[in-house]
C-alpha cells in the first residue's frame, strides 16, 4: 500500500483558516487517493497531511462507443454496410469485437471496451494547483506577477514524498522537493525529510509542533501550571485555546502581573480585553479575578517578552478604565434619546424605533409569563443604550454585559440590569437562554423584531450569507420558546410591521425548525409541519416530541395505516364536517360517530390514544359503502370520516409518516 507526505509552507497563516483549510484539503485530495488514513497537521506556517493506505493504480472500467442502429450496420442478408465499416474505422475496430446492445428501445451496435484511469497520483499531479487555488479562504492575496495563483498567505515551499521519493508538483512556478523548515527564530535553514515516518519528529526537533492536538494540551497545561503558581485557576473566554493554538509552533507560557487598580473593572472587562487585544488568558481565585494573566509566546520566553506583555495590557487596561470612569458619569436612560440619531438599518430605521417596535412586542408577551410590566417596559428603554458607551464602542462584544454593570452601579432594579445582558441570550444553540422573565421578554422582543425589519427590508439570508444573525435570532426565538414553554403565535406581531407577503419568513423559519429538531425522524417533523404553521415553533416542537415518542410504540405502524386509510378516501379539499345522524344507515356509522364523539369531548394527550378508533374504521370501511348513491348519504360519511382525520391531524399529517418495514400492520 502507498503513502504520501504533503506539506504546504506558508508566511504565517491567520488562526482561523487553519483548521478549515485542512479539512478541506484532507476531503479534496483523498477523494483522488481513497487512502485508509490520513492525519493532518497545521501550524501558522504549514498545512500539512499524511495520506497512508492507498493504491496507485488506475480503475479498470468499461466504456461503451455507441454506433449506428442494427438496421443500419447490417443488410438484409446480414452483411456489414458501409456505416458499420465507417464506425469500426473511425474507433479501430474489428468485426469481431461489435456487441449489439439495447437503447432507447432499439438495437444499435457497439464496442465495449476496458479502459483504465490514470493513478490516483498522476491525477494528484493534474489537479494539485486546481485544487490549493479551490480552498475556501476569506480572503486571497497575490504575491507573484501571476492574477491566477493566490493564497491566504505566500506560500514558500511544497514538500510532496510518494512512497519517501519525491513527488514533483507545482504551484504556479514552485515546484515540490523533500525539504521544508523549522521554527522561524528557534531553527534555521532548510530540512531535508527522507521519509514520511520522520516527518513529526524532525519538526519537533526543530521547535515545531505540528499537531494542532497536542500543541493545544501544551498550552492547557502550562496556563493551569501558572495559574497554580498563584494559587489560581484560568479564567478566559470560549474559542481562546484553540486561536492561541494556531498562532505558535511552539508554545512558551509567560506569566505577567497588571496594577491592581485594574481590578476595579467589571471581570469581564478585563478578561474581555486580555483576549480580544493580546490573546491572553486571565486568572482567578475563588471567584475574583487577580490581577495576574499568561501569555502564549512563540518564542523562548525572557524578561524583555515579559515586559513586553505587561506593557502592552496595561496600556489596555488604561484604556479601559478611563472609558468605564466616564461611562458612570452618565445615566443610561440620559443617552437613550441620542439613539434617534443611530441607524440601525438604512432601510429600518433607527435603534430608538427599533426600541418603539421592541415596547409593542413586550407589551404582547408580558401576561405570558405574568411579568412585571414597570420593569419590562425600563428594560426596553434602556436595551440599546449601552451601545453608545465609550466601552462598548472599543469592545463591541461587551453590549449588554456593559448595560447591565452599567444599570447595576446606578441604582436600577436588579431584574431589569439582568436582562439588559440577557437579552442577547441565547447566542448559539448551546447558549443558555434568559433566567429572568425580564430578560425572556426583552430578548424575544429584540428578536422578533429583527426577523420582521429586515425581512420588511428585503434583507433575506442567501446561501450561507447572514450578515445580520437572522439564523441565530430565529434559533434564539424557537429555542427560548422550547425551554420556556410559551406557545406563542409569532404572526400576532404581523401588524407593527405592515408585511404583506410571509412566506419567505414562513419558509425560513420551517427551515430553522427542520435544523432545530435535527435529532428527530425527519417525516415526522414533516408530518407536523405540514398542520401546524412554522410561525407556532412551541406546537411543532410539542408535537413532534408526542409523535416521536408514539413512534416507540410497537403499535405505531397501526395507528399510521388506519390514519391513511382515512385520508385516502377523502377527496382532495374536502372541508365539510358536519355530521347528520338521522342520515345514518348502519350500525358501524353510528359505533364510529360515538367514538368519535368521545375523544373530540376531551383532551387527546398522546396520538396512541387514538388506536381506539382502528376496530371500529376497520369495522366501518368492512361493511359501509362509503360513497353511497344518495349524494346527503355519501356527504355525510365523508364529512363523518373528515371529523376523524381532523382528530389525527391535530397531531401531524400521517400521510407524511413513513411505516417502518417487516411491522405488522394488520389487526
Amino acid at each position: 500500500m502507498d503513502n504520501l507526505l504533503l506539506e504546504i509552507g506558508t508566511e504565517e497563516l491567520p488562526a482561523s483558516v487553519i483548521n478549515p483549510a485542512l479539512d478541506y484539503l484532507k476531503r479534496s485530495i483523498n477523494e483522488i487517493l481513497k487512502a485508509e488514513k490520513v492525519i493532518t497537521y497545521g501550524t501558522p506556517r504549514r498545512l500539512a497531511l499524511i495520506f497512508e493506505g492507498f493504491v496507485n493504480e488506475g480503475e479498470e472500467r468499461e466504456e461503451v462507443i455507441w454506433g449506428p442502429p442494427k438496421s443500419v450496420a447490417y443488410d438484409e442478408e446480414g452483411k456489414p454496410t458501409k456505416a458499420l465499416e465507417g464506425f469500426l474505422r473511425k474507433n479501430n475496430g474489428k468485426p469481431e469485437e461489435v456487441k449489439i446492445l439495447k437503447k432507447n428501445k432499439g438495437e444499435y451496435v457497439a464496442l465495449v471496451r476496458k479502459v483504465k484511469e490514470k493513478a490516483p497520483v498522476d491525477k494528484l499531479r493534474e489537479e494539485f494547483e486546481n485544487i490549493l487555488l479551490s480552498i475556501p479562504f476569506p480572503k486571497r492575496m497575490r504575491w507573484t506577477s501571476s492574477k491566477r495563483i493566490t493564497f491566504s498567505r505566500p506560500v514558500r515551499w511544497i514538500l510532496a514524498l510518494h512512497n519517501d521519493k519525491v513527488l514533483e508538483l507545482s504551484f504556479g512556478n514552485l515546484i515540490s522537493s523533500n525539504r521544508t523548515r523549522g521554527h522561524r527564530f528557534l531553527s534555521s535553514g532548510e530540512i531535508e525529510i527522507k521519509s514520511h515516518r520522520d516527518y513529526e519528529r524532525i519538526l519537533k526537533e526543530n521547535y515545531v509542533i505540528p499537531s494542532f492536538e497536542e500543541r493545544k494540551r501544551i498550552i492547557e497545561e502550562e496556563v493551569k501550571r501558572l495559574s497554580q503558581e498563584v494559587n489560581g485557576k484560568p479564567s478566559y473566554p470560549e474559542g481562546l485555546v484553540e486561536e492561541v493554538t494556531n498562532l505558535v509552533e511552539y508554545p512558551f507560557a509567560v506569566l505577567g502581573r497588571f496594577d491592581e487598580k485594574y481590578l476595579e473593572l467589571p471581570p469581564l472587562v478585563v478578561i474581555t480585553v486580555s483576549a480580544h487585544h493580546q490573546r491572553f488568558f486571565c486568572i482567578e481565585r475563588e471567584g475574583k479575578l487577580l490581577n495576574y494573566f499568561i501569555g502564549i509566546s512563540n518564542n523562548r520566553p525572557n524578561e524583555k517578552i515579559r515586559e513586553g506583555y505587561e506593557k502592552v495590557l496595561r496600556a489596555r487596561l488604561e484604556d479601559a478604565l478611563f472609558f468605564y470612569r466616564e461611562d458612570l458619569k452618565k445615566d443610561l436612560k440620559e443617552l437613550v434619546p441620542k439613539l434617534k440619531n443611530v441607524v440601525f438599518h438604512p432601510k429600518i430605521g433607527s435603534l430608538y424605533e427599533k426600541e418603539e417596535r421592541m415596547e409593542e412586542i413586550a407589551k404582547r408577551l408580558c401576561p405570558l409569563l405574568e411579568c412585571d410590566w414597570e420593569k419590562v417596559r425600563t428594560a426596553v428603554y434602556l436595551s440599546k443604550a449601552d451601545l453608545l458607551t465609550e466601552m462598548v464602542k472599543e469592545l463591541d462584544e461587551l453590549q449588554g454585559y456593559m448595560g447591565y454593570i452599567y444599570a447595576l452601579k446606578q441604582g436600577y432594579d436588579e431584574e431589569v440590569a439582568i436582562a439588559l445582558w440577557e437579552q442577547y441570550k441565547p447566542k448559539s444553540l448551546e447558549d443558555e437562554v434568559p433566567k429572568t422573565k425580564t430578560g425572556t421578554i426583552l430578548s424575544l422582543s429584540d428578536k422578533i423584531d429583527n426577523l420582521y425589519s429586515f425581512f420588511k427590508a428585503g434583507e433575506i439570508p442567501k446561501g450561507s450569507s447572514d450578515p445580520y444573525g437572522l439564523r441565530r435570532s430565529a434559533f434564539g426565538i424557537i429555542k427560548i420558546l422550547h425551554e420556556k414553554g410559551l406557545d406563542v403565535n409569532l404572526l400576532q406581531f404581523r401588524d407593527i410591521y405592515e408585511l404583506e407577503n410571509l412566506r419567505e419568513l414562513e419558509e425560513f423559519l420551517r427551515q430553522r425548525l427542520i435544523s432545530y429538531l435535527g435529532n428527530y425522524p425527519v417525516d415526522i417533523v414533516r408530518a407536523v409541519l405540514n398542520v401546524y404553521s412554522p410561525f407556532e415553533p412551541y406546537k411543532v416542537i410539542k408535537n413532534v416530541e408526542l409523535l416521536y415518542e408514539a413512534s416507540k410504540s410497537e403499535n405505531f405502524n397501526k395507528l399510521v395505516e388506519v390514519a391513511k386509510r382515512v385520508s385516502r378516501i377523502i377527496p382532495k379539499g374536502w372541508e365539510d364536517t358536519e355530521v347528520k345522524e338521522e342520515l345514518f344507515e348502519k350500525e358501524e356509522e353510528r359505533e364510529l360517530y360515538k367514538a368519535l364523539r368521545e375523544l373530540e369531548s376531551r383532551k387527546v394527550k398522546t396520538p396512541l390514544e387514538l388506536l381506539k378508533l382502528k376496530e371500529v374504521i376497520d369495522s366501518f370501511f368492512d361493511n359501509v359503502r362509503v360513497m353511497a348513491e344518495r349524494e346527503e348519504v355519501r356527504r355525510n360519511r365523508l364529512a363523518l370520516l373528515k371529523r376523524v382525520e381532523n382528530l389525527f391531524r391535530k397531531f401531524g399529517d400521517f400521510n407524511e409518516i413513513v411505516i417502518k418495514e417487516g411491522q405488522d400492520v394488520s389487526g
